[in-house]
């Protein structure tokens, strides 16, 4: 099975349950599974662990530094299904009300631009 993870998922992994992890068992577990491409780091996710609680992340599993053990989002192309979806959820919050034409389209840019986007692009 391949797992795509995300940044929170990540912090917690870090955060809650590596402190307990004395012989570091499940830290060598994580080292060899995204070594493997079981568990997937995308570079965005990436990105974002670096940013994201002062970089413990990164810190903390410093082997996701590795290009080889990140994927390049530069190439994952959201479908049309994702972008009506994407339009939907921004009406229906009514964000798109309050925003001039400019602002929405560099608000979903941004959005296309995000973690978020780039795993949910993977299942749509």
């Amino acid at each position: 099975m391949i797992v795509v993870i995300d940044t929170s998922s990540l912090l917690s992994l870090v955060r809650y349950y590596l402190p307990f992890d004395k012989q570091n068992i499940l830290y060598d577990f994580i080292q060899e599974k995204i070594k493997s491409n079981e568990i997937i780091i995308l570079d965005k996710v990436y990105d974002e662990c670096k940013f994201t609680s002062k970089g413990i992340v990164v810190e903390k599993l410093e082997y996701i530094k590795d290009k080889k053990n990140q994927v390049k989002t530069t190439d994952l192309l959201p479908s049309q299904k994702f972008f009506n979806q994407l339009e939907n959820q921004f009406i229906n919050g009514s964000v798109k009300n309050r925003l001039t034409d400019v602002e929405f389209e560099n608000r979903k840019n941004s959005f296309m631009e995000s973690a978020d986007a780039k795993l949910n692009t993977l299942w749509s």
